[in-house]
């Protein structure tokens, strides 16, 4: 089966846009002149997303500091998945299968900043290096670069085609980053190391490397249409890639990344008409009223992404199901949810507590199934949470949750200073402490949390429940705190990080509220890695059904709400792509990135 992609885009249209609001709000005026001054060449298509770039680095094996946000407009995707389910080539020509190969073909027209051909080697040593990191257990038998076009990656499994092709579309690593000059001395490294000692002395040596925005730009080591010329601690300006093949499908001559968090007032430049698009994120109704007309929502997707709270099982109470129930009975989402639309999401509660997103229930759970899950309540049930404390031998007293020993249950609770994000902490910590648990909430910054949260010393967090951007068990079900965090299924622990047990047990009745009866032991994390290489539709039913039995009997995260996304644009001034047109494909993660990284985009006649 082969999945075909082919470049659209439409003439080049002369006609330039005359407003250009307030160039130097924040901070430009060093890159308005390395971009020609004034005049409708300095004109730059303005958007805004993720960190400064004078903070990050490019080394992809170095994901302390790594560019997540930033390379999206650098490199190119190796794949992404859409909300029906499929993946599809995004710089590859075709991906297909063939027993438990999967074939990649690459383009022969792409070329690095460099001037460099862009070829298959590139790809092929960042899978190579992947691979060797630790051979054995890499479910990667090997990765054949057939010529400077092809590459054959060939499972040890019998792996289902869909997830061959899924395994492509990480966000982190699913794009091309790695110029084969630059990685080429840590990869003979690893071929030559014949221990795993020898391996991590390799590896602590790659993630020590890193490549700032300076060295990216000055060697040309990105392949987008649009290259770094220029930035500052706010932005980032970009030039069109003349060599690029797309470059003569749009007039967007020039990019300026307003650099989000850097920013003090992003806001006030959405609402003054300084953004000509958000790739990310919509204008909801609560909203609409303070933007100008002319942006306007221009695409909207029902997004793989989903936000949750975790709970620490090495907390002696959150190690109890009861408390981790009466919890879900004590909070409200609605008042959640609406905190997070009052910050600028879209969304609402979810229906059921399965841990996938409810638009691929049918798909991968089966017609129906769901219905015999246990229904948590979405709105506050006093009454259910004391009687589920009740059955871990607590008591409420005077307004105060007390344990079986008499003393006051507490918990810390670790949130970001996002804008959301805080204000849906403070609903979570004020529904909890008005039920009767403590609360000690602590706030960091945003670009110090995942550091924070890996220290796994607060009881409960923040975080987003998906690992990639693809609509699939995978990426709900990957084990890390993305996903549902246990740890190493092969390690000597009887618990992971956050104290779930390697292998615990599940009522065989799907649904049963108890494991008095019949009972199954079930190994989540062994499960979480089985997953992606499931030999058939068949299988990665049977095992998401296990892992979405659990997730909703246990309750390891609750999930608190489903978002919805798009991207938002000055539709005015430019026209944006429907996703209708032929082979101009949408309906997938960061719609107005993908519309940018294929010169879809065009100045308005």
């Amino acid at each position: 089966m082969t999945f075909q992609h082919r470049n659209a885009g439409g003439g080049e249209r002369l006609h330039r846009r005359e407003f250009m609001a307030a160039a130097g709000a924040v901070g430009i005026a060093g890159i308005a002149g390395c971009l020609g001054g004034s005049g409708s060449d300095s004109e730059a298509f303005v958007y805004a997303f993720g960190r400064s770039p004078t903070e990050v680095q490019f080394n992809i094996f170095r994901q302390s500091n790594f560019a997540h946000s930033l390379q999206d407009q650098t490199h190119h995707y190796i794949a992404k998945g859409d909300i029906t389910g499929n993946v599809w080539p995004d710089l590859p020509t075709s991906l297909s299968t063939d027993g438990n190969t999967l074939v990649i073909e690459f383009p022969e027209d792409y070329s690095w900043w460099s001037g460099d051909d862009l070829t298959a080697e590139d790809y092929w040593t960042y899978l190579e290096i992947r691979r060797l990191q630790d051979p054995e257990a890499s479910h990667i038998k090997d990765n054949v670069l057939v010529d400077d076009y092809t590459i054959e990656r060939t499972f040890k499994g019998n792996v289902s085609s869909d997830l061959m092709r899924a395994d492509l579309t990480d966000q982190t690593f699913g794009k091309l980053t790695t110029p084969r000059w630059i990685y080429k001395e840590y990869l003979e490294r690893l071929q030559d190391a014949t221990t795993q000692k020898e391996r991590d002395g390799v590896l602590d040596d790659l993630r020590n490397m890193q490549i700032p925005i300076d060295q990216l730009s000055e060697e040309g080591l990105g392949n987008g249409p649009y290259k770094v010329v220029d930035w500052s601690d706010n932005d980032t300006a970009f030039e069109l890639y003349e060599d690029h093949p797309l470059a003569e499908q749009t007039n967007v001559k020039q990019v300026r990344l307003v650099s989000e968090l850097a920013t003090e007032n992003i806001r006030a430049m959405e609402v003054n008409n300084e953004l000509d698009m958000y790739p990310e994120g919509l204008i909801g109704e609560v909203d609409r009223d303070d933007y100008p007309d002319n942006l306007q929502n221009w695409k909207e997707i029902d997004w793989f992404r989903m936000q949750k709270i975790t709970f620490n099982w090495e907390n002696e109470h959150l190690a109890k199901r009861p408390v981790r129930r009466a919890i879900t009975h004590a909070l409200d989402l609605h008042p959640m949810v609406d905190a997070a639309v009052e910050a600028g999401l879209v969304g609402k509660p979810p229906a059921l507590q399965t841990g996938i997103r409810s638009s691929i229930h049918e798909k991968y759970l089966g017609k129906g199934w769901v219905d015999q899950l246990i229904e948590y309540p979405i709105e506050a049930d006093e009454a259910g949470a004391v009687e589920q404390l009740e059955k871990a031998g607590y008591t409420r007293e005077n307004g105060t949750v007390l344990d079986e020993n008499g003393n006051p249950v507490e918990f810390t609770f670790l949130t970001n200073d996002g804008q959301f994000q805080s204000s849906t902490g403070v609903v979570v910590s004020d529904q909890l402490e008005s039920f009767g648990f403590g609360m000690d909430v602590t706030t960091v910054g945003s670009t110090d949390y995942y550091q924070r949260l890996e220290q796994y010393d607060h009881d409960m967090w923040w975080i987003w429940h998906v690992a990639a951007a693809l609509w699939h068990p995978t990426s709900y079900f990957s084990n890390d705190f993305y996903g549902v965090e246990v740890g190493d299924p092969n390690s000597d622990s009887e618990t992971g990080v956050t104290g779930i047990p390697f292998e615990l047990e599940i009522p065989s009745e799907v649904g049963a509220e108890t494991t008095d009866g019949d009972s199954v032991t079930i190994e989540p994390a062994q499960l979480m890695t089985d997953l992606p290489v499931a030999s058939s539709q068949k299988e990665v039913k049977e095992i998401t059904r296990t892992l979405v039995q659990w997730f909703n009997f246990d309750l390891p995260n609750l999930t608190w709400i489903e978002e919805r996304n798009g991207s938002w644009g000055d539709v005015k001034a430019y026209d944006f792509p429907s996703g209708d047109e032929e082979n101009v494909k949408l309906d997938m993660d960061r719609p107005g990135e993908t519309a940018l990284m294929h010169c879809w985009i065009d100045r308005a006649k």
